[in-house]
């Protein structure tokens, strides 16, 4: 039996969007507070931080930020929406070196597309959030901020991040239309970040992880490879630089199993079609006050990159 098609009002999706966007909103100005804020409390209001190393403080604020937005608005919004994502954390029944493949495509698609805003970096000096601990072991207080930021980075984030924006985001964003519901939440992914050259890597990785999710609807590819991902980032940045060559292998075997995957066409991915490009669901969305606030929100972010 086919399954009944629900029609709602323009009106009653833009009230939807709305309710993902004041969780997005909030979800936004946390990280932005803590990624521009810290720097300028550590320089004019040092004794805020009660004699403890702000970078580690801000590390530890930072985490509980994102798990505070995703068991408090995101799940607020997800009741209110009767959104069940219980079901979305089902074994899809994939094997290991299937996910190992999709995780080696998804490292080989972030190095390629990382690379076209590392140049504009350069160019225009875009400021990021350096920490110059990484990889640094030679005290106590560097072990415990490289352990914790290893913590963020490698673990809470990527999982965090899979079930906001896939799972909640996506999942809503999909009752209008599967692909579009890929493509926009890429869309909002992107505007999370806190700068352009962050954004559009995080446009194109969204967008593959939100098809791996849509292909096994299932949030376990998609966290296996966001964390592999983020493994895989750090590992290069801690690697010492006696090490040179290692990361060159690394990368040169990634790209080769990324390769024979796709030339033995052992992975098939629904990445888009022409209804993602729905003229009418992107009006509804982009003319949704809670995203017309994260848009602002991400451009006033993308100019304090330069100064702050």
């Amino acid at each position: 039996m086919a399954k009944k098609t629900t029609v709602i009002s323009k009106r009653r999706a833009k009230r939807q969007i709305n309710t993902l966007g004041i969780a997005l909103i909030i979800y936004i100005l946390l990280q932005s507070l803590f990624r521009f804020g810290a720097s300028i409390l550590a320089e004019e209001y040092p004794q805020i931080f009660m004699g403890y190393d702000p970078e580690l403080v801000t590390l530890c604020f930072t985490m509980f930020m994102m798990v505070f937005t995703a068991l408090v608005p995101f799940r607020i919004c997800a009741n209110k929406l009767d959104l069940d994502i219980s079901d979305y954390m089902k074994n899809p029944k994939i094997s290991l070196l299937r996910l190992i493949s999709l995780a080696c495509i998804g490292i080989g698609l972030m190095l390629v597309v990382t690379a076209i805003p590392s140049i504009f970096y350069i160019m225009v000096r875009t400021n990021r959030m350096p920490f110059e601990f990484i990889g640094d072991f030679t005290t106590k207080n560097n072990i415990l901020k490289n352990f914790i930021y290893f913590l963020l980075i490698v673990i809470v984030k990527p999982v965090l991040d899979e079930v906001i924006f896939r799972g909640i985001i996506q999942r809503q964003l999909g009752h209008y239309g599967r692909y579009f519901g890929v493509l926009a939440s890429s869309f909002l992914y992107a505007l999370s970040c806190m700068t352009i050259s962050d954004a559009l890597p995080s446009f194109f990785f969204g967008w593959y992880l939100a098809a791996i999710t849509l292909r096994y609807h299932s949030l376990r590819p998609g966290i296996f490879i966001h964390i592999c991902t983020s493994l895989f980032s750090w590992s290069i940045s801690v690697i010492p630089d006696t090490w040179i060559l290692l990361p060159t292998v690394i990368i040169v075997i990634v790209y080769l199993i990324a390769a024979l995957t796709l030339f033995n066409r052992k992975v098939h991915i629904p990445m888009i079609n022409a209804a993602a490009f729905s003229r009418k669901l992107w009006q509804i969305l982009l003319s949704s006050w809670s995203v017309t606030v994260c848009m602002i929100m991400f451009a006033v972010n993308a100019v304090l990159s330069f100064f702050l």
